[in-house]
């Protein structure tokens, strides 16, 4: 148990690792690039990187299809379905990199139409997206190798090396101020980023020794296994990309910008969250697809059991931490002014308590009873984005953030009342109560009570503030998780790896 344990663990440590990196440098670089290029010019970055994310769609549900088809064939040492797989996956990510390309390349042609830019800005843009276009078919094709990486195992190797990329970023932004480099240089600097660590990916795949070919060819045979649970993988995940995305859209139409601003201004807090809190089901899909494929019941029980208990405590950690100083940490994020923003941001960082989740739902992707999910993610979706058009009457902007909450627990309620059981056969109310619900419960008492012990202390400021409430619920939080939450086996793992720390 605790071999797995230690290979999960050390994928999502290195995976927290990468995402935190990222998200810092999301964080830290838009002031700094803000006040370098310009209001105006940073924008123009910040619409080529949307449209481009936005076009990520087109993945069609393959990234998920990839892991769990990779690590079936690997467990049943297929190297024939394997080799397969992946040179069609190539074919396909490169003829979407080639649809991704035309449509940016429409974008070039009338964007000065379509975003209303002068003649100078429009020329810097369509050499922003001159370079996406050209980055676009290595970078699909490296998210293969990803996903061959991912199910041999090597996912702390892969965040590791994605890391490198992260890191090269912060000393492109560096260089960026200090010599002086223009929009394009950067915007060009920071994608080579990524695509410098694809020789990395091609050297060790070739190690592997798997008889992988990096020659694009479509096998008919292997996609007509593996498209219909894509396909349905990315029906579900477009319904959930449209409620996520659609509320932004949806206050800008109904009570303008000022209340789209509100929400972007906590939307970076909670992106923290979200970034991290995803980084699970890459992690354990390939671990969930092998216990399936090989009928190990026992083993796919703990992923379900112990996966979502590990998830859940990282979850709560991190959640009610930050709900602890929200006030101070938007205040210095964004401005004293728009403290009143704390309450809403509380109740969107609390919905993600949801992701917890993300071990039994790398189950769920690694079988092919995708079909109820698919009706549920619509009925859900429609039904969030209608109340939050209804409720942005009476809540303003607050609207889609309880209309947000409302999705999650009408998704949790299907999945514990009705998919787990009759569909996995799983104790479920076990599994939500002894795995999420008492974690959760007793952290988010830790947290309201070290809440009001500090509710009338006045520090000098608001770094004090966090920094004296952060260290009690930390000290408090692993002593309360260590005692009751762990299972002596993992305390001695925990102590033995403490013990070979080498200083």
């Amino acid at each position: 148990m605790m071999s797995g344990f230690g290979k999960i663990f050390g994928g999502v440590a290195w995976s927290i690792i990468s995402n935190f990196t990222g998200a810092a440098y999301s964080f830290f670089s838009v002031p700094v690039l803000l006040s370098y290029f310009g209001k105006q010019y940073y924008g123009l970055i910040g619409i080529a990187l949307s449209v481009n994310v936005y076009l990520r769609i087109l993945d069609m549900g393959f990234s998920s299809g990839n892991i769990k088809y990779f690590s079936a064939y690997l467990v049943q040492k297929d190297k024939t379905g394997l080799n397969g797989l992946f040179q069609s996956s190539l074919f396909i990510y490169i003829s979407i990199a080639a649809v991704n390309a035309f449509i940016l390349l429409i974008l070039s042609i009338f964007c000065q139409s379509i975003f209303k830019l002068s003649v100078e800005e429009s020329e810097i843009f369509k050499q922003l997206l001159y370079i996406l276009i050209v980055t676009s078919f290595p970078i699909w094709g490296a998210n293969v190798m990803e996903q061959l990486l991912r199910s041999y195992d090597l996912i702390a190797w892969q965040q590791r090396v994605l890391l490198l990329s992260k890191i090269g970023q912060l000393a492109v932004l560096l260089l960026t101020i200090i010599l002086k480099l223009s929009i394009v240089n950067f915007f060009a600097l920071n994608t080579f980023c990524y695509i410098c660590i694809i020789p990395l990916y091609i050297s060790r795949i070739n190690k592997l020794n798997l008889g992988i070919s990096f020659i694009p060819r479509y096998h008919r045979k292997t996609i007509a296994e593996v498209l219909p649970y894509c396909l349905s993988v990315f029906s579900f995940g477009l319904f959930q990309f449209s409620a996520n995305y659609l509320r932004p859209v949806l206050l800008g139409i109904k009570l303008g910008l000022t209340s789209v601003t509100d929400f972007r201004l906590i939307e970076g807090i909670a992106n923290l969250i979200l970034m991290l809190g995803s980084s699970f089901v890459g992690v354990i899909l390939p671990y969930a697809t092998k216990a399936k494929t090989l009928g190990d019941k026992k083993a796919e029980m703990q992923i379900a059991g112990n996966g979502t208990r590990y998830i859940s405590i990282f979850l709560a950690f991190l959640i009610f931490g930050i709900v602890l100083s929200s006030k101070e940490l938007i205040s210095l994020y964004v401005g004293p002014q728009n403290v009143y923003l704390a309450f809403w941001f509380n109740i969107w960082a609390l919905s993600l308590l949801g992701l917890h989740n993300s071990a039994l739902s790398s189950i769920v992707l690694s079988g092919n009873i995708l079909k109820p999910i698919v009706y549920m993610s619509a009925f859900s979706s429609v039904l969030s984005l209608t109340l939050a058009w209804v409720l942005m009457d009476y809540f303003g902007m607050g609207g889609v953030i309880i209309s947000n909450a409302v999705y999650v627990i009408i998704q949790m309620g299907y999945y514990y009342i009705y998919y787990y059981p009759a569909k996995l056969g799983y104790n479920s109310i076990a599994i939500f109560l002894h795995s999420f619900f008492f974690i959760s419960l007793t952290v988010g008492c830790l947290c309201g009570g070290i809440y009001y012990v500090f509710d009338n202390t006045r520090f000098s400021n608001l770094y004090y503030a966090i920094f004296f409430k952060e260290i009690v619920f930390v000290i408090i939080f692993i002593a309360t998780i260590y005692t009751f939450f762990l299972t002596n086996i993992e305390r001695v793992y925990i102590l033995n790896r403490i013990k070979n720390i080498k200083i």
